[in-house]
């Protein structure tokens, strides 16, 4: 904690004064402490959340002697517990729901290697005063009027207008730079306080309770080791001590704010934070900046035992705090002379009767420690986020509290189903009156007899009978079914975000359906955070900076801009779309950049970025190589070379045409030479028979076989026609025998002119 040295002795009061005034404050604060315990137990919140814890854990009156050594308490809603001797069996959905819902949402928020906040300079930055008075810029020499243009040509200023545009946007270039500064800064406060880790603990906290409380930035004194120059030259470890704010989850049990405060804890005039010490810590507190060991000492004196507050989860749970010391932080407005008698310097002497924003540690109802608040805003270094608002409450509905029901169905049908399965696992027997066991023991066993009594004669029917009790098993699942689908109705949380189908429609369009419905539940929880957590949160860290900051460069006109709801849900859900856009961006015509889109999708699945990229001994031996071609000259090339293929491919093919068409004509052209030499020879052939018969008397025998050749002549010549009548077709049958075959054999069926 940040503290002032003690005020001059002359300046305050004597010790008699100084006690007085002490313990007036200190049992003014303990009124305020009293009013606000009773308060929260009254309104109801911490029964509440103590069933809560109950189901959480898995157990409730039936099988709570299995989890707590205590005595039973009453059954909420029912007056008296009572023993029952049924099942005690517990099916816990609440747990399951709880962490799996409250780990999606810390994935969601607290991403790896982002933040959820940005520091952002305003629209019209404040700068300082050096800033504002740089002289404004000017334009290139020019020459006056008469004097030829040359080095000693005068500079003409620009506009007014225009130097105002320059001036504005230097100032803004300035401020973002400062702004970004600024935000690392903060990113390196809370890395060392380890914020995410307590915020997943306040989400765990909100999610089971309903409500989660951080508390920050509240100085810390950080040692660590540095390797320094000593005055002796010699270079070795040293250990250094440094004030730094830090972030801290605070049990929501542990805060008590005003009753008066309604939904926000920063309306009340008061907050009390409860925590515990042992008699050993608490002297150890003695000698500390701040602390008055007077007040230590009559702490120490009275014990641990006194004034202290009822802790109903201490008393259920059997916990015990008598050995320790009940400690409570409380920040108050205080008047000057309480600071003046608590040591602590307010720098108004003049005026006791003022006010300020203090911090004070109160033991067994005595004031042992006072400091200013460390902000000059004195706002309290409380942030409450509720799962689900309340009305007029600061403290929210938690998912245990919604699953309430669902989960009493589940019990019951399941405790229901497992005393039928008991009642079912055997058979009713009936026995017949007047028949009783040899040996005299009710029971059924094997290979017993059985003794009919005199009583028993003329009854009919068998001495035995069995009954066998349904199971039941179909009707109760399905109440159990419908605990578990109420479940998923009453949270908005499908199982489908636990990593299971459940019920949801097994296409591709009912499962986006239901993602994004179960999206927009999340984008209402990422809202709250940003509005009750990270916005007010990060606000006082940049407080602090601007206060207590030694780096001048690193304060400005910001604003804090949380941006969980807009950016980190955003990405979450569009994170199946990353693979298209990054597609997307590898062509430059869409003028996109590919290393952005490739670290948003790197992002969106939870890599940190920076493990991927070049180092800087990777980047230079990349500067050095032949820098990569452009992909349009890349792809005017190839553009080329293709066409290039294809006019060569065509040429050939032309060629190739141009041999076959001459092929074919002095193919034709043989023939039609072969047919014409047939007709010649067949006419030669026929002029000689004709001059036989003419000049030559012949026998009417030899006449009649002379005739008989010339049929055969004129029908062979016709035949030869029909075959080149016929030849003109691509497939002719062979009509006549071929009078001279050309090279090679005609397929079967086909003319020799193929």
């Amino acid at each position: 904690m940040i503290d002032t040295p003690p005020q001059d002795e002359t300046l305050q009061a004597p010790d008699e004064q100084r006690i007085a005034i002490l313990d007036a404050l200190g049992a003014s604060l303990a009124s305020k402490r009293r009013d606000a315990v009773a308060f929260k137990a009254s309104s109801g919140i911490e029964d509440e959340w103590l069933g809560d814890e109950e189901f959480y854990q898995g157990y409730d009156d039936a099988n709570r002697n299995e989890f707590v050594k205590t005595a039973s308490k009453p059954t909420e809603g029912s007056g008296t517990a009572e023993k029952t001797s049924g099942s005690t069996v517990f099916p816990n959905i609440t747990q399951p729901y709880v962490d799996a819902v409250s780990a999606r949402v810390g994935d969601m928020l607290l991403p790896t290697g982002d933040r959820n906040y940005a520091a952002e300079a305003t629209p019209i930055p404040e700068m300082s005063t050096a800033a504002m008075n740089e002289p404004a810029p000017v334009a290139a020499p020019v020459a006056m009027p008469g004097q030829p243009p040359g080095p000693g040509a005068a500079p003409a200023p620009l506009p007014l207008a225009a130097q105002m545009q320059v001036a504005y946007k230097q100032m803004q270039t300035e401020a973002a730079r400062k702004a970004k500064k600024a935000e690392d800064r903060i990113d390196d406060w809370l890395t060392e306080c380890q914020y995410h880790a307590e915020m997943r603990k306040v989400i765990d906290d909100a999610a089971k309770l309903g409500s989660g409380v951080i508390k920050g930035p509240v100085p810390v004194n950080r040692k660590a080791a540095v390797w320094q120059k000593g005055e002796d030259g010699v270079s070795g470890l040293v250990l250094v001590s440094e004030i730094k704010p830090a972030s801290i989850r605070v049990d929501p049990w542990n805060l008590f704010p005003d009753p008066a405060c309604g939904e926000s804890i920063h309306n009340g005039a008061f907050i009390f934070e409860r925590d515990f010490l042992t008699p050993k810590k608490l002297e150890a507190q003695k000698g500390l900046p701040g602390y008055i060991d007077s007040q230590i000492d009559k702490c120490l004196d009275e014990g641990p035992g006194n004034q202290k507050e009822s802790d109903q989860r201490n008393l259920d749970a059997g916990r015990s705090s008598k050995d320790q010391f009940e400690v409570w932080y409380v920040h108050v407005d205080i008047k000057t002379e309480e600071l003046m008698a608590a040591g602590c310097e307010c720098g108004d002497e003049k005026n006791r009767k003022r006010s300020y924003p203090a911090l004070l540690t109160l033991v067994n109802n005595h004031v042992i420690r006072a400091a200013l608040n460390p902000l000059d805003s004195g706002e309290f270094p409380y942030d409450v986020i509720p799962w689900k608002r309340r009305p007029g409450m600061p403290w929210g509905v938690g998912l245990a509290r919604q699953l309430r029901t669902p989960q009493r169905i589940v019990v019951g049908a399941t405790r229901a189903l497992m005393n039928n399965a008991g009642m079912a696992s055997g058979p009713q027997f009936v026995v017949r009156r007047g028949v009783k066991p040899e040996n005299g023991v009710w029971e059924v066993v094997p290979l017993k007899f059985w003794i009919e009594e005199d009583d028993a004669s003329g009854q009919a029917g068998a001495p035995f009978a069995s009954v066998t009790i349904p199971m039941m098993q179909i009707e109760l699942t399905n109440i159990i079914q419908l605990g578990m689908k109420m479940a998923e109705d009453v949270t908005g949380m499908p199982m489908l975000m636990q990593g299971q189908q459940g019920k949801a429609p097994d296409t591709v369009g009912g499962m986006t359906i239901l993602n994004n419905n179960a999206n927009a539940v999340l984008r209402r929880i990422a809202r709250l955070f940003d509005s009750c957590i990270t916005e007010p949160h990060i606000r006082r860290y940049y407080a602090w900076l601007m206060e207590h900051g030694e780096d001048a460069d690193e304060k400005g006109d910001f604003q804090i801009v949380a941006r969980g709801s807009t950016a980190l849900v955003e990405r979450d859900i569009q994170s199946q779309e990353m693979v298209n856009v990054l597609a997307l961006c590898l062509n430059p015509a869409y003028g996109m950049n590919p290393k952005k889109a490739m670290a948003e999708y790197l992002k969106s699945r939870r890599f940190d970025s920076a493990t991927f990229e070049y180092s800087e001994e990777e980047m230079q031996q990349m500067s050095q190589q032949q820098p990569p071609e452009d992909p349009r000259i890349t792809a005017a090339k190839i553009m080329a070379q293709s066409r290039s293929e294809v006019e060569q491919l065509e040429s050939k093919q032309a060629a190739d045409h141009a041999v076959a068409s001459a092929h074919l004509v002095m193919a034709a052209q043989q023939f039609t030479a072969a047919e014409a030499e047939k007709d010649r020879q067949l006419e030669v052939m026929r002029l000689d028979l004709d001059r036989q018969l003419a000049g030559t008397e012949l026998a009417s025998s030899e006449r009649r076989d002379l005739e008989r050749q010339k049929v055969l002549l004129a029908s062979l010549t016709l035949k030869l026609q029909t075959q080149r009548d016929l030849s003109a077709g691509k497939f002719a049958p062979q009509v006549a025998p071929a009078a001279v075959e050309p090279t090679g054999q005609a397929p079967a069926g086909q003319a020799f002119q193929q």
